[in-house]
């Protein structure tokens, strides 16, 4: 009995060093090729191949804005909208756009409107445009000399050449008016271009 005891404790000492040394089964890898761990969020296709930006936290995804220059109105020429037309336009991605999100675009059949937020706006000046057209408002609250918001309309056809200017204004030495460049809008469709290049620089 002692004998087959001494056997069994031999045995269990032998196999505990291997039970040790055996390693942790790894996670299964994802199939085809894919990271494991936690799924990355992408947009999910739309019926016409678009996509829609990963979900915000609220459970609605965003629709992707559309590039303007991928996508031009059509050539037919239009009034320039109502303000309450404003209301259901269309959000459209610039070109370039490096105003740190002061500024957003909306397109309304071939008229675009940039609205912009800065302090102390004083001035709106257009340096050069091929057809004109071009029209623009500050927000200013009343009583206050300078703005706080700027809106510029204008619309988008071949062949079309402009530059806009937003000025900022800084009280000066003895109440002296100061202005120094905000933003630059430009806009050009050339002949034989896909789209029109927007900017807000």
């Amino acid at each position: 009995m002692k004998k087959l005891l001494w056997i069994g404790t031999v045995l269990l000492g032998a196999l505990a060093p291997a039970q040790a040394a055996e390693p942790q089964s790894a996670p299964s890898a994802a199939p085809d090729g894919a990271a494991a761990g936690p799924r990355a969020e992408t947009g999910a296709a739309l019926p016409d191949g678009g996509d829609v930006a990963p979900d915000g936290g609220d459970g609605a995804a965003a629709p992707r804005v559309r590039a303007l220059e991928e996508a031009p109105p059509a050539p037919e020429r239009t009034p320039r909208p109502a303000a309450a037309e404003w209301d259901a336009a269309e959000p459209v991605q610039l070109a370039r756009d490096r105003s740190g999100a002061a500024c957003k675009a909306r397109m309304r059949r071939e008229w675009l409107r940039i609205d912009c937020t800065a302090h102390s706006l004083a001035v709106v000046r257009t340096l050069g445009a091929s057809a004109g057209e071009e029209w623009f408002w500050l927000d200013q609250k009343n009583g206050e000399e300078l703005a706080s918001g700027v809106s510029v309309v204008f619309p988008v056809r071949v062949g079309d050449r402009r530059v806009i200017e937003i000025l900022t204004g800084m009280w000066a030495y003895r109440g002296q008016l100061g202005i120094s460049t905000s933003f630059v809008i430009s806009e050009q469709w050339l002949d034989g271009d896909a789209g029109p290049l927007v900017s807000v620089l």
